[in-house]
């Protein structure tokens, strides 16, 4: 991703609450540090000069045959990812207002001051001569962050509108913690079991109740997605069932109840726009589940390779 120059990369990830090193699993999920597909540049009618060696002249479709010969099938694929993703965007009819863009700048600097502390917060915003108000100013009108709430707009939109499940999940660091907390649900209950976990003092290990989760098939968030049988076996369990102990991702072991189900409500993205922005404000998606959105798009079309700089990529 690219970085305006009166916007450093700190400012960026602060507003969109990219989080710093934790210890697992003791926190939920991280949030959304947003993404952005590349923009592809525009096709010149001529063959411009774009750089000099020696004075000899580099031109633009000499750039371009290179970059495609060695990697053109991973260039159409971006290409192809961006036209899908600026096309949905478009369709669903989603822009952001200047106080919806200062809103959500607002809550990741507030995420960002959380974590790092106000002192080191100061430091920053006096070394650009900046204060909160105008770092906020300048992040609201960044091209770069009004593109990633739309991201955010748009999956937060595809959790409301397709059939969904709902789970709280418990997560553990200690093997034994974790079974002595499966088997309390299954004597009493998940929130019962969840209280007394705590009021537990000495744990063995690290335990953590991440807040709840609402999606689809296909954008779990980050620790069930990077397990697609533990996704599958939710998918195929009833409101009130509780899962065993799970792995999750990074070595997580987890105890999920499903909350609710949730049919299919196809509503127009005008209707629901201000309780989508609301979600969004209140749990941002986050890059994985944005990514797995993304990616998704193309499986709704029929896409065929014509190019001709890579032949292998010729009738796919």
């Amino acid at each position: 991703m690219r970085f305006l120059p009166a916007l450093p990369a700190f400012l960026l990830a602060a507003a969109c609450g990219a989080p710093g090193p934790r210890e697992t699993p003791a926190a939920p999920p991280p949030s959304n540090p947003g993404i952005t597909d590349p923009t592809p540049s525009p096709i010149p009618q001529d063959d411009p000069v774009v750089a000099f060696i020696d004075e000899q002249p580099v031109r633009w479709r000499a750039v371009v045959d290179r970059a495609m010969t060695a990697r053109g099938k991973e260039l159409i694929d971006q290409y192809i990812l961006w036209k899908l993703r600026r096309e949905r965007i478009q369709e669903l009819g989603i822009r952001n207002t200047p106080e919806e863009l200062r809103k959500r700048a607002k809550i990741g600097l507030d995420a960002k001051r959380a974590q790092v502390g106000d002192e080191a917060l100061k430091k920053w915003l006096d070394a650009q001569k900046l204060t909160e108000a105008e770092a906020l100013d300048r992040l609201a009108q960044n091209p770069e962050f009004d593109e990633v709430v739309k991201n955010e707009k748009a999956v937060t939109y595809t959790l409301l509108t397709e059939a969904s499940i709902e789970i709280d999940t418990v997560a553990f660091t200690d093997p034994q913690e974790a079974a002595t907390f499966a088997t309390l649900v299954g004597r009493t209950s998940f929130s019962e079991a969840a209280e007394r976990l705590a009021m537990t003092p000495n744990l063995q290990g690290k335990a953590a109740h991440w807040p709840r989760h609402r999606f689809p098939q296909g954008l779990a968030p980050d620790a069930v997605a990077a397990a697609p049988e533990l996704e599958r076996k939710l998918f195929a369990m009833k409101k009130g069932q509780s899962t065993g102990v799970e792995k999750a991702s990074g070595g997580i072991l987890v105890v999920i109840t499903v909350v609710d189900t949730h049919p299919a409500d196809p509503a127009p993205y005008a209707k629901i726009a201000d309780r989508v922005m609301a979600e969004v404000l209140r749990q941002p998606p986050s890059a994985e589940q944005i990514q797995l959105w993304i990616e998704r798009l193309p499986k709704s079309k029929r896409i065929r390779y014509e190019d001709r700089y890579t032949p292998g990529n010729k009738g796919r």
